[in-house]
């Protein structure tokens, strides 16, 4: 036999949790069938809402009412009604004789607010650490008609300004305009909170740029920026100075006795593409130390989309095989079919032999 139960909670919870047999104890051992839980919904109302069909039938045996009422306003029946539970609807029907009297609408809605006012206190009850309560800041008021801001006040007498000192004198700290209410809390132009007149007037810090301006990382930064871009042009120059152009002036005055041919040999990328393989010639002088112009030059060469040679760098031989190679270089050209309509680079070598 189960055990003696003798409070509503035992019953409370034998109805949510559908075991019909712990309701039997709980009312054979003489517990309330209309005891409530804090929501003010007798087990007769749990049993519905849980839609356990046999237990309702076993408190209503037990005379349980069906018409008494939650803190929310609404019975069993109507319960049963809203989630429609017909058989539930007419059991309650068939076993009740006597009508309840009507309820006032007005009275209803009290109820249905005063439950739901409960469940808020409940759900509150239940939080841990309620949020903190966040007061706004009260509305600016509406400032007398028309201030006007006054200029700075020159400094007056020591009488002068204990005659006009009054609790309810304000500045406006931006534009030390001067508010005699103690209604106005903000600026009319500037929405800012007023102080009190007679607050001293601080000057305003030194603007953040004229700071910076003053520190000397600003100074590091500008010499840094200043090296990176010596460096940047330094390095453009000394690879636009790679391009070597034959320069005579040296030998301008002289004429040259014989001259050495370079014969050209497209290499690479290049190879079997050229239209025009231009010859070098290299210039033999009178005063020449050399007694032999052999050698090999190799030119590096960049092509454009039409097969022209728009840069050029020669390696090997010495200064004179070095010129001549690459102004023969520069003016040989290569088709743009086989090179496929882009830029290409390659190879060049000159082969001089007296």
């Amino acid at each position: 036999m189960a055990a003696v139960m003798n409070s509503a909670v035992p019953l409370t919870q034998a109805v949510t949790s559908g075991d019909a047999n712990a309701v039997r104890a709980a009312i054979a051992s003489g517990a309330d069938v209309n005891q409530r839980n804090n929501g003010g919904q007798t087990v007769l109302i749990l049993a519905v809402i849980f839609s356990h069909t046999e237990i309702v039938r076993l408190l209503v045996k037990a005379g349980a009412d069906p018409r008494l009422r939650d803190n929310l306003g609404l019975d069993a029946v109507e319960w049963a009604q809203r989630r429609g539970l017909n058989d539930i609807v007419d059991l309650f029907t068939n076993n009740t004789s006597v009508p309840e009297p009507p309820i006032d609408t007005d009275e209803r809605s009290r109820k249905w607010l005063a439950g739901v006012k409960q469940r808020i206190q409940e759900e509150a009850a239940q939080k841990q650490a309620p949020p903190p309560v966040i007061q706004a800041e009260p509305k600016p008021e509406p400032p007398p008609p028309e201030p006007k801001p006054e200029p700075k006040p020159e400094p007056a007498p020591a009488t002068a300004v204990a005659a006009t000192t009054s609790p309810t004198r304000k500045r406006c700290p931006q534009c030390n305009a001067i508010y005699n209410s103690d209604l106005v809390a903000y600026c009319a132009h500037h929405v800012v909170r007023l102080v009190d007149a007679d607050e001293p007037i601080f000057e305003p810090p030194e603007s953040v740029a004229s700071t910076i301006t003053n520190t000397p990382l600003l100074w590091m930064l500008i010499l840094a920026t200043v090296s990176i871009a010596a460096f940047t042009a330094f390095m453009i120059t000394s690879q636009l100075s790679s391009v070597i152009i034959p320069d005579s002036s040296a030998n301008a005055t002289q004429k040259p006795v014989d001259f050495v041919k370079g014969t050209p040999v497209a290499a690479g990328e290049l190879a079997g593409k050229a239209l025009t393989l231009a010859d070098a010639e290299c210039p033999i002088f009178e005063n020449g130390s050399r007694s032999k112009a052999n050698g090999t030059v190799n030119v590096h060469v960049k092509l454009d989309k039409s097969g022209k040679v728009f840069w050029a760098r020669a390696e090997g031989g010495d200064e004179a095989m070095r010129n001549a190679a690459t102004e023969a270089a520069t003016q040989s050209t290569f088709s743009p079919d086989k090179l496929r309509g882009r830029e290409t680079e390659g190879t060049i070598t000159y082969t001089f032999a007296q």
